[in-house]
């Protein structure tokens, strides 16, 4: 809570606004935005003047993809290097690394069996070493990771970066302005009292958001998988309902509508009972083809013995691995389960369809 008041004030103090009706707060480890009370559609909550993004100066001079962002780390890092004597310090001081595959050392990245290779996992690194010309040491890399995780489409914007993603629950929107960027309350009815303020960081695979922001969505969840064959798969995990090889519009309308879960639901139901029994067929097969070393069930136990070392442990590199080798087994966990729950899905459709058939049959 002391850093967002922290940011609040500062907000105010240098031409910003900040709505009064929301606050962090922590559910199961995990820190979110919760609304105080009820707010209504439309309502802003958030906004940063230009002069406050780092990344951004103007509507006219936003921040450029590729090279541009090698600017704004550069920015990032030196302003974090001047500690109190940057205008950003009650932002940056903050600036906490949530610890990404980048950060594993390969005998962690190999607990993730495959599901994210080293070349993956570290491709923004390698990007930084190629492309910009300073040098990636601690507080560069800081930034980074930072930036990657935590910036908008226009760069960082303090508090911004406090709200949480959910494509399903999504209630606020950035809005760019000629005297900034604005945070709207999106979606009918606008948001209840108590609920938590969700933020869209876009519709991305589950590994790309794991890679880039260390966890696995609540729902939507967007996998993929290659067979050895390299014939490739996706679908979409909903709460009991899997939408196997979603379309493009059914990926837009995931994406871009406030909706209902289940609306959600009747969407992803309608697309897969559509697609041919061979298609469904093929999708099992390759599912049943995808192999790894270890079962589910033994992950669970392997987790389960990590926990317990990690809390007996005091915070240092040894301790940090721990905690990263828990991330990399939750996350190939999440997929088997996702593999398994979306083969169930297709099975029951499938012995739905053959159970209608010999009735059609004996009729």
């Amino acid at each position: 809570m002391q850093t967002q008041v922290m940011q609040d004030c500062w907000m105010r103090e240098n031409g910003g606004r900040v709505n009064d009706r929301f606050g962090i707060t922590e559910k199961d480890g995990v820190r979110g935005i919760q609304a105080f009370t009820d707010i209504e559609e439309g309502s802003e909550l958030l906004f940063c003047p230009w002069h406050l993004v780092i990344g951004s100066s103007s509507l006219q001079d936003q921040m450029k993809p590729g090279d541009g962002m090698c600017s704004v780390v550069d920015e990032m890092a030196k302003e974090i290097r001047l500690g109190v004597d940057s205008l950003w310090y009650p932002y940056l001081d903050h600036i906490g690394g949530q610890r990404l595959p980048a950060d594993f050392i390969s005998e962690v990245l190999l607990e993730l069996q495959g599901l994210l290779t080293t070349q993956d996992a570290t491709r923004h690194l390698r990007w930084f070493d190629q492309r910009c010309d300073g040098e990636l040491d601690g507080t560069a890399k800081q930034s980074l990771v930072a930036f990657i995780s935590r910036a908008s489409e226009v760069g960082m914007i303090p508090i911004y970066d406090l709200f949480n993603h959910h494509n399903g629950k999504r209630s606020a929107k950035l809005t760019v302005t000629e005297e900034g960027v604005q945070l709207l309350v999106v979606g009918d009815g606008g948001i209840s009292s108590g609920d938590e303020i969700y933020l869209s960081y876009g519709l991305k695979t589950a590994s790309t958001m794991y890679r880039d922001y260390g966890f696995v969505e609540e729902w939507p969840i967007a996998w993929n998988f290659q067979t050895a064959g390299g014939n490739n798969f996706a679908f979409l995990e909903f709460p009991d309902v899997v939408a196997i090889n979603p379309s493009a519009d059914l990926l837009r309308a995931v994406w871009q509508s406030n909706i209902s879960l289940e609306e959600y639901l009747s969407l992803a139901t309608t697309h897969t009972e559509s697609l041919s029994s061979a298609d469904l067929e093929t999708f099992v097969t390759a599912v049943e083809n995808e192999h790894f070393p270890t079962t589910f069930e033994g992950d669970e136990v392997t987790l389960a013995l990590l926990i317990e070392q990690e809390g007996g442990t005091i915070a240092n590199d040894s301790s940090d691995n721990i905690s990263d080798r828990i991330s990399a087994i939750r996350y190939r966990m999440a997929h088997k389960k996702a593999l398994a729950s979306a083969k169930l899905y297709c099975n029951r459709i499938l012995t739905k369809r053959m159970s209608m058939g010999s009735q059609d049959q004996e009729l």
